[in-house]
């Protein structure tokens, strides 16, 4: 089995203006999500320092960690799938001939595809009603509807980065025939 921790870079998968914008959309969606985390984690740290020497910790800190973490992993998921590195069990399928595996992949990736752009919808309507109801968490009484709007865009760049890997499964598959 064959893993794939490292960071390539193919740039016959990323030729054309749209596929690089997807690219640069993907990798500045990640690098966000990268420094929110950092954020998070330094507020952690600051909040137990403060909570152990102080007695002082950040009201709200766990408030923040959930809500921050949610939107950095949603932050991070584009950028797996246009790259490929969702984790993957092909133990069953590597038996396969390749236009089989190649098939399943599509069939993963499109449903993929459907299943971000319908918790895009949901997370959306799900924002608009905790906007017009003025759900707030409870230490911070900090509005819930702007991370779940911040979480959308994630989910709709998810399912383009999906539809991206099923035109690369297509053209794979092109070149071989």
């Amino acid at each position: 089995m064959q893993e794939s921790l490292t960071i390539e870079f193919d740039a016959e998968q990323h030729r054309g203006w749209v596929r690089r914008t997807l690219l640069a959309l993907t990798q500045s969606f990640a690098l966000a999500g990268g420094v929110l985390l950092i954020g998070l984690v330094a507020m952690s740290m600051v909040s137990i320092v403060g909570r152990k020497l102080f007695s002082m910790p950040i009201r709200g800190d766990m408030e923040l960690v959930e809500v921050g973490a949610a939107i950095a992993i949603a932050a991070f998921l584009p950028l797996c799938e246009l790259r490929g590195t969702h984790i993957k069990v092909d133990a069953l399928t590597s038996w396969l001939p390749a236009l089989a595996r190649d098939t399943l992949d599509g069939i993963g990736h499109l449903l993929c595809c459907a299943a971000a752009w319908i918790l895009a919808w949901r997370t959306w309507l799900q924002m608009l009603d905790s906007r017009e109801f003025g759900e707030t968490t409870t230490l911070l009484a900090f509005p819930l509807w702007i991370p779940l709007l911040l979480i959308v865009p994630s989910l709709v760049l998810l399912g383009f980065c999906a539809l991206a890997r099923i035109q690369d499964i297509c053209r794979k598959a092109g070149r071989r025939a």
